[in-house]
């Protein structure tokens, strides 16, 4: 069964909820997009099918100030807004009569970072995590060849405007506050407080965050962990090839946890 759910989140704004409810259902995971992104971006759909097809009941949702279907504008997007709507989602969900727990995340980018910080501060909760070229830390991102071309410029006028890789023509705007915010974030300090199982999958030819600040994050996480990297790539590991990998990595992996 499948249907959407308009909730507010803390902040009093409408937020976009997919429950895709397995009929017998084995398991329970919240999927996240990355930033400025939204639910039914590919990678996060093909994501979903597989974990459907292992009878688990997916939760997704469209991050408030993106460019899905909840309220706000992707200019006044910040990661921590982003987390923030995850764990409103999550206190939603705890009421519902498909709720289980311990739960799985499973997140990319930015909605790796989130789920990330989530695992860390709610170990009991969280059954295991699956992340896909999370975001590190601000510091790191700021020092990445791509951010360093547009950081003058997206300071002085406050705002950075990009092409969406996924929507053709749309121009995505993102306000200086994104990079203010990102400043205060690193998952490095939180990777020890992770309990769970991990799964990182990364792109070869990650442009958004490099291979090695990626590998900061998984050498520093004390626990079971694996690590794939599919060759040729990009940050949103998004052509059939890449899938190809993908469903054999995240589908092998989730039978660990039926």
């Amino acid at each position: 069964m499948e249907f959407k759910e308009k909730i507010k989140n803390r902040k009093g704004l409408n937020v976009v909820v997919l429950v895709e409810q397995a009929k017998k259902q084995e398991n329970l995971v919240f999927l996240m997009h990355g930033f400025g992104s939204f639910k039914e971006f590919p990678l996060i759909e093909e994501i979903a099918r597989i974990f459907k097809a292992n009878n688990f009941t997916v939760v997704r949702f469209d991050a408030t100030n993106s460019i899905g279907e909840s309220d706000g504008e992707l200019q006044d997007g910040t990661i921590t807004g982003y987390c923030e709507d995850l764990n409103d989602v999550i206190i939603w969900a705890e009421n519902q009569e498909w709720h289980q727990e311990p739960f799985l995340l499973a997140g990319h980018s930015a909605g790796g970072y989130c789920v990330s910080e989530y695992a860390a501060e709610n170990p009991k909760e969280v059954k295991a995590l699956a992340i896909f070229s999370p975001f590190i830390s601000g510091k790191l991102f700021i020092e990445t060849d791509e951010i360093k071309a547009v950081l003058p410029e997206w300071e002085k006028t406050g705002i950075r405007k990009w092409e969406s890789s996924s929507s053709q023509g749309v121009i995505k705007k993102s306000g200086y506050q994104f990079i203010e915010d990102s400043l205060k974030l690193n998952i490095l300090d939180s990777a020890d407080k992770i309990k769970c199982p991990v799964l990182f999958v990364s792109g070869g030819k990650d442009l958004i965050i490099p291979i090695k600040d990626q590998k900061l994050f998984f050498d520093k996480l004390n626990t079971q962990k694996d690590f794939y990297l599919i060759k040729g790539a990009d940050h949103n590991l998004k052509n059939e090839e890449n899938f190809q990998d993908l469903r054999k990595i995240v589908e092998n992996w989730s039978k660990n946890f039926i």
